[in-house]
């Protein structure tokens, strides 16, 4: 059996702030500063917490099937009971497993709500070790083999007005909520009670989650700023496709946000077992992007109304 951590990342920046929280704690009862070291303590123990929960979001791959598991709940699924099963990179170079259980092959909507896992599907980080485990116990062939993409050639236009905009509404929320941490973290230093201590650093532990969500989201439009060319079309510098490579597109518009995905297949090649990888672009539904797909994809639809919503 393998086992892999489905948010390897989250995990190790959790674990690394508990460890320098507990560092922080140590200096300050050295010092004795003992209001900072009961707030400190508190912010370790909610860190610790949060890295528990991390490190149990596992994916387990074996002779009988897949299973996706968080802390004693493990959901396994054998290997003809996928509907779908290949490698996905949307955005960046970064390679992902997703698998689509059956009655449930809506692969559009495992795009919106990847990384996450649910009764559709799963989605983990791909790594070399996650694929020899699925090239060896899977019963039937999958494509997991990278494909090298190519550079964008000439000039390209970057898109850069939603970019733009998300940093001025997301960088001073940020820069609040940060600041607020760091009040409600000075009240708890100054409580004696250890409960009123607790819940001030887990209020302040919260902002903080809150004010690097609000970063996150800032650099994630920065860094898939959408750029467009005659030839293809960019997130960022991160994955180029050419225009003639684009098999389908979709676009999103709900209350809490829109965008259009281009796929590197069609629907009914991601849909099943042992498609090639699909590559794929997350990006704002723009009026000069649609035109952009309208105007240069070779596969587009001749009137927007074709397109999925």
């Amino acid at each position: 059996m393998v086992r892999v951590l489905r948010y390897p990342r989250l995990s190790a920046a959790a674990c690394a702030a508990a460890i320098l929280c507990a560092l922080c704690r140590d200096l300050c009862v050295q010092r004795g500063l003992h209001g900072w070291a009961g707030a400190l303590l508190a912010a370790t123990l909610l860190l610790l917490g949060a890295s528990f929960a991390l490190l149990s979001c596992r994916l387990f791959v074996d002779a009988q099937g897949v299973g996706v598991g968080f802390l004693l709940r493990v959901r396994r699924v054998p290997w003809t009971e996928l509907a779908a099963l290949g490698a996905l990179c949307c955005n960046s170079r970064r390679r992902y497993l997703y698998g689509l259980y059956q009655g449930h092959d809506d692969f559009l909507q495992l795009l919106h709500r990847a990384p996450a896992c649910g009764e559709w599907g799963f989605v983990a980080p791909l790594s070399k070790r996650l694929a020899a485990a699925v090239q060896t116990y899977c019963p039937y062939p999958v494509d997991l083999t990278p494909q090298q993409k190519g550079r964008p050639s000439g000039r390209m236009r970057a898109l850069w007005h939603q970019a733009a905009f998300y940093l001025l509404m997301m960088l001073p929320a940020a820069a609040l909520a940060f600041l607020t941490a760091g009040l409600m973290m000075a009240r708890a230093a100054g409580r004696d009670v250890l409960s009123g201590s607790f819940a001030s650093a887990a209020v302040a532990m919260a902002l903080c989650a809150a004010g690097l969500l609000l970063l996150n989201r800032a650099a994630v439009a920065v860094a898939t700023c959408p750029r467009i060319s005659e030839q293809g079309v960019c997130a960022g510098h991160g994955l180029y496709l050419p225009w003639e490579e684009v098999r389908f597109a979709f676009v999103r518009r709900a209350p809490q946000g829109s965008g259009l995905f281009l796929l590197s297949e069609t629907l009914e090649n991601a849909r099943r077992r042992g498609s090639p990888p699909v590559y794929c672009l997350s990006l704002p539904d723009t009026s000069t992007l649609m035109l952009a797909y309208l105007t240069y994809c070779p596969n587009a639809p001749r009137e927007m109304g074709d397109m999925g919503r």
